[in-house]
């Protein structure tokens, strides 16, 4: 009986050894490019609501594979190489990704949710367009809103004014003064720096969180010491310089949210919403979030 009771110890202790084991490599995968090559292309018809923008997308090997699209806004005064990293990441996943310059580097985030939803809805278009790379690659039912700062403020607008047209929003160190996002409908994943000066936590990204309503899955992380540029490209322009390099974290928090919430891949939900990870803690100064 012993040497039984022994044996189901190890054999359970293994189990979970391997299951951990198995995540911690999940998880690493997710912090650098993905499985599939990266195209990019700009040449596709204009759209009245921003100026131009590049599209990211995974090149599959898979005859007729569908991928779920995500439209970008940059922040106040940022073009869309501030956030280029992000269409690279996301490709490289699986994801299409369209990343906007605005009309002008000032327009103010209702300007850039409009943007956004075009976006969406160039994706959605070069999945039928005949001489686009994306014919046939886009599930147009699965869209999603990210954006930085202004543009961020801009995703929250998006993700309430047309939350019916997307599944999932990401604002990233989020500016929209006052701003009440009660009606949002769509799964939120809200990132912010503890140390913004631009957008401060307390005024901006976490009262935008606190509003968001009690019957959607949304989350908060704060990144302690973290800029208002965390979430940005390191182009090397002061200005718009992230402080630290939490593209890993940031970059994985990201990926699993659409991967839950556009392809309704629930491998991913214990990597959203299970315990983070050791070597992350000491790097959030703040941590909310409710599944549903």
């Amino acid at each position: 009986m012993k040497s039984k009771t022994n044996f189901i110890f190890l054999f359970l202790t293994s189990v979970l050894w391997i299951n951990a084991a198995a995540q911690e490599i999940h998880i690493r995968q997710l912090e650098e490019l993905g499985p599939y090559q990266i195209e990019r292309y700009n040449d596709f018809p204009t759209v009245s609501q921003f100026a131009n923008a590049d599209i990211y997308y995974p090149k599959s090997k898979i005859q007729n594979q569908q991928f779920g699209g995500v439209a970008i806004s940059p922040g106040f005064r940022e073009k869309k190489e501030n956030l280029s990293w992000w269409g690279e990441l996301l490709a490289s996943h699986g994801f299409a990704v369209l990343i906007l310059d605005t009309n002008t580097l000032n327009d103010l985030p209702e300007i850039r949710a409009e943007a956004l939803l075009a976006g969406v809805n160039v994706l959605r278009s070069e999945g039928t367009r005949k001489a686009s790379p994306l014919v046939g690659m886009i599930n147009p039912e699965n869209m999603a809103v990210m954006g930085h700062s202004m543009g961020g403020g801009g995703a929250l607008l998006a993700a309430q004014l047309y939350g019916e047209q997307l599944k999932a929003a990401i604002p990233l160190t989020s500016w929209q003064p006052d701003g009440d996002f009660s009606k949002i409908n769509i799964p939120t994943l809200a990132i912010a720096g503890e140390v913004d000066r631009i957008a401060v936590s307390d005024v901006h990204a976490f009262p935008h969180y606190l509003s968001l309503p009690g019957n959607i899955a949304k989350m908060y992380i704060e990144i302690k010491d973290g800029n208002h540029f965390i979430a940005n490209t390191s182009t090397g322009q002061d200005r718009l310089q992230p402080n630290i390099d939490v593209h890993d974290l940031v970059g994985r928090y990201g990926i699993a949210w659409l991967k839950l919430f556009l392809d309704r891949d629930e491998s991913y939900r214990p990597l959203v919403f299970g315990d983070m990870p050791e070597k992350d803690i000491a790097r959030i100064s703040r941590w909310e979030f409710l599944e549903n």
